[in-house]
């Protein structure tokens, strides 16, 4: 290794930055063991910045091994990896690789934004840092180093305060105009270092969502008066205890003067059952002689009529109707089937699945439910109950396991394999392994067990394509074109093999979700609104429904196999999915940025959990539902 300026490691010679700089580099992790000297080089750069050898000359860190020499010596160029990303590959500058089809495709694909930042200006709104990424203006001095330079956040930043209640709106005019507080900033000129005040305009929220009242964040309506704050400020939990005694809403509640909900039959009873006493007194002496149509209660306020469990207030405050607790899926009554009765529901559950003691969730009978990961070259299992972790298969260090699926009869996996074009497979149960197809490329792949075909898409030529499942490589590729013309960049894609469906995303100019028998016949679209896009499908056939992440919108989405009852969760923490699969309660997916394997609960959409994280970019996963590896 070159003295001073490469340090070396089991795995050859890295240059000195990257020793303890947070990023495994060396296999046997010994350039992030910062007990080391390593840790004590001096440097007049500073954190975020190297300096050249010789010189006082400082470069970013992320200017190393980017292939244009920064340093007049080319010192940051030395030592780098020849072949740092595979064919078809493109590095970006944190040398994270992606497919060099990503680049320019209007999504940051490689966290850093290098992949777009050299394809237009930044738009309206944004400013570019020093090192080429594109920020929202409202992240500059908001304390957190949003460029990787640390240009968002000057000196300067340390000046600004705000007016109470009133703010200079625009570039320095010196003008008072009236704005409410809390859309109003102080800024920074991220070039100039100029101070600037920033007026945004009121939050925006999609139909399905309410904003808090700081005017900060939007969160879904199913997260109002659930019981959780899921506002930052609360604000969509106050209030709330006066549901209790709307009609409509509740049977027997009382609403307590401090807020709090207090079943019907302990109020007037002679004993303080609310913490303010607010349950007795007043009219509570007065005789029940309203025409309720069951019940009838005293209150302070005089009496008033109520339902038994299972039956809710009417409009009229007097009669009781049944509750229907089957009617809206997502409401937790239960996990699979429900079937409503009067004052009463019951839950039940499909072939293969046992209802546990609480009488709404069904739980896979048999061996635990294990999700199929794809990570760099490595498929791995990962038990969804324990957690367990096992490496089922290595491929070349040179190739990556992307777009997977899992053939439940002759427990064969199946992967695309990018480097040479070819979708491959291995059985579990006798060890062989194969090629089925080569000179192909495609971002899913999806097995159809029934009827022995795979399929699969390749959005550049807008196809959707299919081989048997008993094919062998004979040097000519054998397979068919399901789908062809009209399809607008096909993407994720999904099977039901029982019922001879399949379905598919498009992500081009007119997002879509879509439906097709497997000969590609009686084609038609299923959902067109909504959409940014949907680059990663699920089916959750115990209860009929599509499930959907969004690259563009940051969302969850689900739908019924028919295209009806839409429900759509705005979660800023969705990024850079790639798969998805859904398992009993819960909805997993891949996020590339993160480098991690996560799950939130399917219906909700909270309660979200990093199941897996390696050093490396997950792809493909699935959850085989019977006969898991």
């Amino acid at each position: 290794c070159a003295a001073s300026r490469q340090a070396a490691c089991s795995a050859g010679c890295i240059p000195v930055p990257w020793l303890c700089d947070g990023e495994q580099q060396c296999p046997d992790g010994t350039d992030e063991q910062c007990g080391c000297e390593c840790c004590s080089v001096p440097s007049v750069c500073g954190a975020k910045k190297v300096q050249c050898p010789g010189t006082h000359h400082c470069i970013p860190h992320w200017e190393l091994c980017d292939r244009h020499q920064d340093c007049e010596d080319g010192w940051d160029e030395e030592g780098c990896p020849q072949q740092p990303c595979l064919p078809g590959q493109w590095q970006c500058r944190n040398r994270v690789c992606i497919m060099a089809e990503w680049k320019c495709n209007g999504i940051d694909d490689c966290g850093d934004s290098s992949d777009e930042d050299v394809c237009a200006p930044c738009p309206p709104g944004m400013v570019r840092c020093d090192e080429g990424k594109c920020i929202l203006e409202s992240l500059m001095c908001n304390d957190e180093d949003d460029c990787l330079d640390g240009t968002d956040e000057p000196s300067t930043c340390g000046e600004l305060c705000v007016a109470a209640g009133h703010c200079p709106c625009g570039w320095g005019r010196g003008e008072l105009q009236s704005c409410p507080a809390s859309f109003c900033s102080a800024r920074v000129d991220i070039r100039s270092g100029d101070l600037y005040w920033l007026a945004s305009p009121p939050l925006s929220c999609p139909r399905t969502h309410v904003p808090c009242r700081d005017g900060t964040e939007c969160v879904a309506q199913e997260y109002m008066c659930d019981g959780e704050k899921d506002c930052a400020d609360g604000s969509d939990e106050d209030g709330c205890a006066q549901l209790c005694d709307t009609p409509g809403r509740s049977h027997s509640s009382y609403l307590c003067g401090l807020g709090t909900c207090l079943n019907a039959s302990l109020v007037c009873n002679g004993q303080q059952d609310c913490g303010d006493g607010s349950d007795e007194g007043g009219n509570c002496s007065v005789p029940c002689q309203r025409s309720c149509a069951r019940l009838c209660y005293p209150s302070p306020q005089g009496p008033r009529c109520w339902c038994d469990p299972g039956y809710q207030l009417a409009e009229d405050g007097l009669s009781c109707m049944d509750v229907d607790e089957c009617a809206e899926w997502g409401k937790g009554a239960c996990s699979q089937t429900c079937l409503n009765a009067p004052g009463s529901y019951s839950c039940g559950c499909l072939a293969g699945y046992l209802l546990e003691p609480d009488g709404r969730v069904c739980k896979l009978a048999g061996p635990e439910p294990k999700l199929l990961v794809a990570v760099q070259s490595e498929l791995l299992s990962c038990g969804l109950r324990s957690g367990r972790e096992e490496v089922l298969l290595t491929t070349d260090k040179d190739r990556v396991v992307f777009s997977l699926d899992y053939d439940l009869v002759d427990r064969k996996v199946f992967w695309m394999d990018l480097a040479t074009e070819s979708i491959r497979w291995q059985s579990f149960d006798l060890g062989k392994k194969g090629t089925l197809v080569k000179g192909v490329r495609s971002d899913c792949i999806a097995v159809d067990w029934r009827g022995r075909n795979l399929y699969w898409t390749d959005g550049a030529a807008g196809q959707v394509l299919a081989t048997r499942l008993g094919a062998a490589w004979r040097g000519i590729p054998e397979y068919t074109v399901v789908m062809d013309g009209d399809l607008d960049h096909p993407h994720s894609l999904v099977l039901q093999p029982l019922a001879g469906l399949l379905y598919w995303s498009e992500v081009g100019s007119h997002p879509r979700l879509m439906e097709a028998t497997m000969d590609g016949s009686r084609r038609h679209v299923l959902l067109a609104q909504g959409l940014g896009w949907p680059t990663a499908l699920a089916l959750d056939l115990p209860t009929w429904r599509i499930f959907w992440l969004d690259e563009k919108l940051s969302s969850i989405g689900s739908a019924r196999l028919d295209g009806t009852g839409v429900k759509v969760l705005q979660l800023g923490w969705v990024q850079s999915p790639f798969a998805a699969a859904v398992c009993e309660g819960h909805l997993y997916w891949s996020e590339r940025k993160a480098w991690s394997v996560q799950q939130v609960d399917k219906t909700s959409g909270k309660n979200r959990t990093v199941l897996l994280k390696r050093h490396g970019q997950p792809h493909g996963l699935q959850v085989p539902t019977r006969g898991s590896p």
